[in-house]
Order: C-alpha cells, then structure tokens, then sequence
C-alpha cells in the first residue's frame, strides 16, 4: 500500500518538471557547500604551542600520579616533532591525543585492581 502511494506521488507531471529544474542545480549547490567549507581557518604556530603547553602540563599530572602512558609520550614527541617542522594541524591533533591518553591514565588510577 505504501508503495503505491510513493508511486503515485512521485510519478506526477509536477514532480518530474520539479526535478528537471532541481537535477542542473544539484552541481552548483555542491560546488558551493566545498567553497563555504574550504574558508576554514588553518592552524596557527600560537594555536599549536598552547596545545602542546596544555598538553605537556598534563602529562605532568600523570606522570606525578604515576599515570602516564607510553601512548601519551608517543603522541607528545610527534606534536613536538610537528611544532618543529612548521605543522601546526598535525601538532594541534597530537597534542590534543596525548593530553587524553594522559587523562586516561590518569583515571584509570581509580579502576579496581583485577584478583
């Protein structure tokens, strides 16, 4: 029953005129949308130094709590890496994983001991 009416509605004199309006125009709105979403800021150095900072200050929390991941260092020497080659997206993304694997860590302190 519902395909039918589907069918129905769809099939009529207005819709078909509707898409033939709509289908040239689906292009255009698309190329718009990918012009709209490439105005994005990019990173900047100063961004990615607090990052990094917030990062490293963190990681100190872990590693005072005897928290700290390896995971969490890996991350922090690749954002450190980054900053050093000029990368500010990439040191922004591994500064950002690093302070939530030490945060991790950090919480993991509080879960039961295994038996």
């Amino acid at each position: 029953m519902v395909s039918v009416r589907f069918t129905l509605i769809f099939r009529t004199n207005q819709m078909g005129s509707f898409l033939r309006l709509m289908l040239p125009l689906v292009p255009i709105l698309m190329l718009i949308a990918g012009l709209a979403g490439a105005t994005e800021d990019t990173p900047t150095a100063d961004a990615a130094a607090a990052a990094v900072e917030g990062a490293a200050a963190e990681m100190e929390r872990a590693s005072a709590a005897r928290a700290l991941w390896t995971s969490a260092q890996d991350a922090m020497r690749r954002a450190r890496r980054a900053m050093q080659e000029g990368n500010a997206a990439v040191a922004i993304e591994q500064a950002l994983l690093a302070r939530k694997q030490a945060e991790l860590g950090i919480a993991q302190k509080s879960y039961p001991l295994f038996r």
